[in-house]
C-alpha cells in the first residue's frame, strides 16, 4: 500500500483529495514527525513548491505553467482518478520507489534531516544560532545544510 504525505493543504483541498486517495487505496500521512515513510508528497496551494526541497516525487495542487522538477506534477483540485493514475503508475515503476522490503536510505535521511532543520528553525523563529544549538551542530554546519536543502531562514 502506498502512502502520501500532505503538506500545505487547505481544508477544502483535503476534502477534495482525501476521497480520491482513499479510493486508490493510498494512506494519508499528515505528520512525518512520527517517523513514517511515505512514497510521495501532495503539496497544497498554501505552499510554494519551488521553495521546497522535497526528496520524493510530489503532486502540487496549484496550476502551474512553469516547468517543474521531473518528479513534480501540477494537478489542481478537483481531481479525478485519470488525472493522477499516470503519475502513480510511473511512481510504482520507479527504481527509487521504496518497497516494503527495501528503502532508499539516503533519500529518507536527507528528508528527515530537512524536516528536523525546518522544525528547529520554526521553534526558534528563524534564529540560526539557536536552531544549531537545538540540533547540537555548529552554526556553520547548519548554514551549509540549509543551503544544500534550499531552506531560507526568512520563511520562519
Amino acid at each position: 500500500m502506498m502512502k502520501a504525505c500532505l503538506i500545505g493543504v487547505s481544508q477544502e483541498e483535503l476534502q477534495a483529495v482525501a476521497p480520491v486517495l482513499h479510493f486508490l487505496d493510498i494512506d494519508i500521512v499528515q505528520d512525518l514527525e512520527q517517523g513514517e515513510l511515505v512514497d510521495f508528497f501532495v503539496v497544497g496551494s498554501l505552499l510554494e513548491i519551488t521553495k521546497l526541497s522535497l526528496p520524493l516525487p510530489a503532486i502540487w495542487l496549484r496550476r502551474s505553467e512553469e516547468v517543474l522538477d521531473q518528479g513534480v506534477i501540477s494537478s489542481p483540485v478537483p481531481w479525478r482518478q485519470e488525472h493522477i493514475t499516470p503519475f502513480l503508475s510511473r511512481l510504482a515503476d520507479s527504481a527509487n520507489m521504496p518497497r516494503t522490503q527495501a528503502v532508499n536510505l539516503n533519500v529518507y535521511v536527507r528528508h528527515l534531516e530537512s524536516l528536523l532543520i525546518r522544525h528547529a528553525l520554526t521553534s526558534t523563529n528563524g534564529v540560526v544560532s539557536k536552531a544549531a544549538s537545538l540540533l547540537q551542530i555548529q552554526r556553520t554546519t547548519l548554514i551549509e545544510k540549509m543551503r544544500r536543502y534550499r531552506i531560507d531562514k526568512s520563511e520562519f
